[in-house]
């Protein structure tokens, strides 16, 4: 639920190389999305459950909600592209502090206020951290390297997630779910404070916005991405909890999820490096992901469904891996306007892929046979070039 070397002043994301020793590293880097990540996964794998279960709303509603976020996203991405430069560590700390004031909502408030702040802050989260630190990430970046460099990105995510939804769900269990994101609104704030203990006086990063660069075939590759995101952020979470409610079986379940996939994206990033031939990567993800997601969409039982899932993570996320890093060694000098164009592509196909699980839970469709619309959008992953 991804999100990516001269004069020293140089902002990340213009044409000129800046010196490293200006610039926090590579390490730094996957340190704060680690923190990050596991204080935000700790309860995120549970929203969508404690707003179905415990207040009772409709998947339609849900998907809503999401949409909503989405979109906001979206606009925030979009405002990113018209300023001139923004100051790397202020954007992501206050993107961390609306996860943070997410959690809090969750934990305090019901009804109206509850929906409307969780949607808008949740939405205004992801440019704000995501924007800046894939810039950051992505110019420390070379063609040699890339690939591996991002399925980094992909290891730490598994790392940091693999224990955080069972963590997640033993502090549920104990304390219930108020509990859960209080909890993680504390961890974020230590994320926060790490973030600004790696912070660099006077780093900015420099957007803008070149969708004509990116040509069709890439653009509908990030559009396919959204997408997807989209429909398994929220058909996913409620397809399990209708399999298993117990809030500690759900937090090992969603832990298995993220157990596999770093390692061999990692893998495959190095090989990508040595033999420079990234599209080939693209194709087997899709390959490897198209009968793994009907089985998902279509399973019969928990532990179908569950290791349906555990394979899922371990080969979704390669092709959109090998998307970015074409289009970083095509666009390497124009960092912030890839990734703010790209942003805006994602969210705003996250939210039409989450208005058409609306759509198609008000005509009856099950939310689980949702999951098996990611098939019709994997191959456009293909386009990318």
């Amino acid at each position: 639920m991804r999100c990516l070397p001269a004069a020293p002043c140089s902002p990340a994301g213009a044409r000129e190389p800046m010196r490293r020793a200006r610039r926090r590293g590579y390490r730094e880097l996957l340190i704060v999305l680690g923190i990050f990540t596991f204080g935000h996964y700790i309860a995120a794998a549970f929203w969508a459950v404690y707003l179905s279960g415990d207040l009772g709303l409709s998947p339609a509603f849900i998907a809503s909600l999401y949409a909503i976020g989405f979109f906001a996203a979206a606009l925030g991405s979009m405002a990113f592209t018209v300023a001139s430069s923004v100051p790397a560590t202020p954007a992501m700390v206050a993107g961390i502090g609306c996860l943070a004031a997410t959690e809090l909502a969750l934990g305090l408030l019901e009804g109206p206020p509850l929906y409307l702040l969780f949607s808008v802050l949740f939405g205004t989260s992801i440019p704000l951290f995501f924007l800046p630190w894939n810039v950051l990430l992505a110019a420390e970046t070379r063609a040699a390297d890339r690939g591996a460099r991002f399925g980094g990105i992909n290891l730490a995510f598994a790392l940091a997630t693999v224990g955080a939804p069972f963590v997640g769900g033993l502090v549920a269990a104990s304390f219930g779910f108020r509990g859960l994101f209080l909890l993680s609104a504390i961890a974020l704030a230590g994320s926060a404070a790490v973030t600004s203990a790696f912070a660099r006086r006077g780093e900015r990063v420099r957007f803008g916005w070149n969708l004509r660069e990116f040509r069709s075939g890439t653009t509908a590759a990030f559009l396919a991405q959204g997408g997807i995101e989209g429909i398994l952020s929220t058909a996913i979470p409620l397809t399990a909890f209708a399999f298993v409610q117990g809030k500690v079986e759900l937090g090992a379940l969603f832990a298995l999820f993220a157990l596999t996939g770093g390692v061999f994206a990692f893998g495959l990033g190095r090989i990508s490096d040595r033999i420079q031939r990234r599209r080939r990567f693209i194709a087997l993800g899709v390959a490897m992901s198209l009968p793994i997601v009907l089985a998902v969409g279509l399973a019969p039982t928990l532990p179908v469904f569950a290791l349906a899932n555990g394979a899922l993570a371990a080969t979704l996320a390669i092709a959109p891996m090998f998307v970015i890093v074409i289009a970083t060694d095509r666009m390497a000098g124009q960092m912030g306007p890839l990734m703010a164009t790209r942003e805006v592509l994602l969210n705003l196909s996250r939210g039409v892929a989450t208005v058409g699980i609306l759509i198609a839970y008000a005509t009856g469709l099950p939310v689980q046979f949702a999951i098996l619309l990611v098939a019709i959008l994997l191959p456009l992953e293909l386009l990318a070039s």
